[in-house]
């Protein structure tokens, strides 16, 4: 089943936008913002990439038949996992940041976590739980996203992010 769907969002929303976010943070001087929307943007990018067919990812893991291996399934994991890993590293970078950043970051881990694991081990239970948590993690992520646009007295929204650390 290949989400073509989604392929033009990963690229251009997901991807392409991110990135150029990125480049914002960097010219205002958020050195944490500056690493992960570009990282993230990349992660959609070369996800995006995987089901694009003129870049031959998915064919070579489809046999002539039109069924993809089992094989897929485990490279996709090892991707996920690597990702795992660096988000798991943000993560910690964020413990001193805002509860909902740390807390969308957290359940990121969690939903690689179980996403790798339901792809590595083939078991249904365990990806449907982690796309579960991917509705959290795009809450706390319009939370955050609403609360940094709204910042700063633009419009009349304040929307709270619960610092970590004490606010003088």
């Amino acid at each position: 089943m290949i989400p073509n769907v989604l392929v033009g969002v990963l690229i251009f929303f997901g991807g392409i936008c991110q990135f150029l976010s990125g480049i914002m943070e960097f010219v205002s001087g958020n050195t944490f913002g500056a690493t992960v929307f570009p990282s993230y943007g990349a992660f959609n990018l070369s996800y995006a990439m995987i089901y694009l067919p003129g870049s031959g990812i998915i064919a070579a893991y489809t046999d002539a038949s039109g069924a993809i291996s089992p094989e897929f399934n485990q490279a996709l994991a090892m991707y996920i996992w690597a990702w795992f890993i660096l988000t798991v590293i943000f993560t910690v970078a964020a413990m001193r940041s805002s509860w909902v950043l740390f807390l969308d970051l957290f359940f990121l881990d969690i939903v690689l976590l179980l996403l790798a694991a339901g792809l590595m081990l083939g078991s249904a239970s365990v990806l449907t739980a982690g796309y579960a948590f991917g509705f959290i993690v795009a809450f706390l992520s319009y939370w955050a996203g609403c609360a940094g646009l709204w910042a700063g007295g633009i419009t009349p929204f304040n929307v709270p992010t619960f610092a970590m650390y004490k606010q003088e």
